[in-house]
């Protein structure tokens, strides 16, 4: 096995020319959970039950079906609870179909900074390792959630391009496990390089090709998981590769790094969709709310946002649920005949529409240069809407609910797990779910882990 080292805060802080690997594995290490304060810890509960909402409502998307049947093939029998199924499997198994559940609706949260949504990979993670480490404390598992989102993020940050959030997704993995499982330093170090060189190397535009994969996060979770025991039974990884400034921003890696935790920044996603598409989706809201508009009186919009965007497909009439949650036109479209809950979330008996369709068409998408500088800190757009009587109706610029600045707070996740899952889960499971939230507040993580492990109304 790998020797053990002092992880003390005193030693990290006093180790400036330590690679990066370990300086990292240090710091997860070291957190300490009494220093994390009522403000993170309550964003700690909002993402494990934003993560919960966003699986409980994927339980029959045909892609988690084959995730879990796969996952059992892959890595077998255990004790650890494949969410709302009353099934069990191994931690690597349950990992995997949990992320895989959690990420498929594009419901599930996100940081702006990353670009994409470490808690696919994280909660998963704490969750499932909890069941190879009986005895860990509510304590334990705060600072796990903390440190997975600090490191993923920060992985995420710190690349010199964009990528699709499975590429780092099993860094958070590493993290966030191996502080539940209280391991060394130079363990999570080896680990992290390990996953630097095995995790998954999608294509910056993977995740909007239409197929199940998408961002590839249950695949770098598993990633992650492999590699963190395999650093477990002494097996040793390129620790200096997180120090290749080609590959990883060390100032960037090490900013702030022990001081406000990234998690706080968080966004949680009221509708079921590419980021990218819910600030159109907000001015037409606006829009509607102003001057009561009915889409039977709208002739066509225009959305101008920044060119991200333009890497969605954005097809009026898509023909998988994959395709609809990277269509800016199509998501309009249906929030203006259907209203906001038909993307809480999105579902096959909408694809179908042809109202949706025809109005999807008349939408159009344009290039902003003056919302440009705007993104990624922001993600703002505006909407105008064409009336059949030829007025021209403009929202302001409007940014995303959900948002550290425009905040979802327990109420609207409450609110969005019950309709969410409302076709998936009986209101008793429903209230079981919040319930054992509610204990779990109270530093008792048992009623949460039955719960999971019960079976809802979804075939498992």
């Amino acid at each position: 096995m790998l020797p053990s080292n002092d992880c003390s805060p005193e030693r990290v802080a006093t180790a400036p020319d330590a690679g990066m690997a370990l300086r990292l594995g240090r710091y997860v290490a070291a957190l300490d959970p009494r220093g994390i304060d009522a403000s993170t810890r309550e964003t700690v509960w909002r993402c494990i039950l934003d993560a919960l909402a966003s699986a409980g409502a994927a339980l029959d998307v045909p892609a988690v079906t084959a995730a879990r049947q796969a996952a059992r093939a892959l890595h077998g029998e255990g004790r650890a609870p494949v969410w709302f199924t009353g099934r069990t499997a191994a931690t690597a198994a349950a990992l995997f179909t949990n992320s895989a559940a959690v990420a498929a609706l594009d419901l599930d949260d996100g940081h702006r900074r990353a670009r994409g949504h470490p808690g696919a990979a994280v909660i998963p993670a704490v969750l499932a390792s909890m069941h190879d480490r009986p005895g860990r404390t509510v304590a334990d598992l705060i600072a796990a959630v903390v440190a997975g989102y600090e490191v993923g993020i920060r992985m995420a940050m710190a690349r010199p391009a964009y990528a699709p959030s499975g590429a780092w997704s099993g860094y958070a993995v590493v993290a966030a496990a191996g502080k539940m499982l209280g391991l060394a330093a130079e363990v999570i170090a080896h680990a992290l390089a390990i996953a630097a060189q095995t995790a998954p190397a999608l294509p910056a535009l993977a995740g909007i090709a239409g197929s199940d994969v998408k961002e590839g996060i249950p695949a770098g979770a598993a990633a992650g998981w492999a590699a963190l025991q395999l650093a477990m039974a002494g097996y040793t990884g390129p620790v200096a590769v997180l120090d290749d400034e080609r590959l990883f921003d060390r100032e960037v890696l090490l900013r702030g790094l022990g001081e406000a935790p990234l998690i706080d920044g968080v966004y949680f996603k009221p509708f079921g969709c590419c980021r990218h598409i819910h600030a159109p989706l907000e001015g037409w809201l606006h829009l509607q709310a102003a001057h009561g508009l009915d889409a039977r009186d709208v002739a066509g919009m225009q959305v101008r946002t920044y060119r991200a965007t333009f890497n969605l497909a954005c097809r009026p009439a898509p023909a998988t649920l994959v395709e609809a949650q990277y269509s800016v036109p199509y998501c309009l479209a249906l929030c203006a005949l259907h209203g906001s809950d038909a993307l809480l979330p999105l579902e096959t008996r909408h694809l179908g529409d042809e109202a949706v369709h025809r109005l999807a068409a008349r939408i159009e998408v344009m290039h902003d240069p003056g919302i440009e500088p705007l993104f990624p800190a922001r993600s703002p757009a505006c909407l105008v809407v064409t009336l059949a009587d030829g007025r021209r109706l403009s929202s302001p610029l409007m940014d995303p609910r959900g948002d550290p600045h425009t905040p979802l707070g327990w109420a609207d996740l409450e609110r969005k797990f019950g309709v969410a899952t409302r076709r998936l889960l009986s209101r008793a499971r429903q209230q079981a779910v919040l319930d054992a939230m509610a204990e779990l507040r109270q530093d008792d993580s048992a009623p949460l882990l039955r719960v999971l492990g019960s079976a809802g109304q979804a075939s498992p």
